[in-house]
């Protein structure tokens, strides 16, 4: 990865409103998982790119961050076909696939329910930033 395209990857997150100054997402944090195993999947239509995903693990589980896809080319398959490459990857590593999805997200439940992703019950999601 270099500064040019973590532009790039920041602006789809800003467009479709999943960056946030606290994640701390930084080209370094970033950076910094993709050297201990991280990946990032990106989706180009022609030269533009149009989607990503951002996968860690534990030696567990694949941890799926900030999957995205343009607004613009919403509806086209191309959130399921990186889900699918996710997915693949999990397999392929013997991991479970784990991911966050704001409730109010319908598009976003709809597709991860269509592919076998169930909520985990009595749950909550909890998190310390700095």
């Amino acid at each position: 990865m270099n500064e040019n395209l973590y532009a790039e990857i920041i602006s789809i997150w800003d467009k479709t409103g999943i960056s946030n100054p606290e994640r701390a997402d930084s080209f370094d944090s970033i950076q910094r998982t993709l050297e201990h195993g991280g990946i990032l999947l990106l989706a180009y239509m022609e030269a533009i790119l149009v989607g990503t995903i951002w996968l860690t693990n534990d030696y567990r589980r694949l941890y799926i961050h900030h999957m995205a896809v343009l607004p613009e080319f919403q509806k086209q398959g191309i959130g399921r076909s990186l889900l699918q490459e996710a997915i693949q990857i999990a397999d392929k590593q013997g991991l479970q696939a784990k991911l966050e999805v704001h409730s109010d997200n319908a598009a976003a439940l709809n597709l991860y329910r269509s592919m076998g992703f169930k909520v985990l019950d009595g749950y909550l999601v909890m998190i310390r930033r700095n």
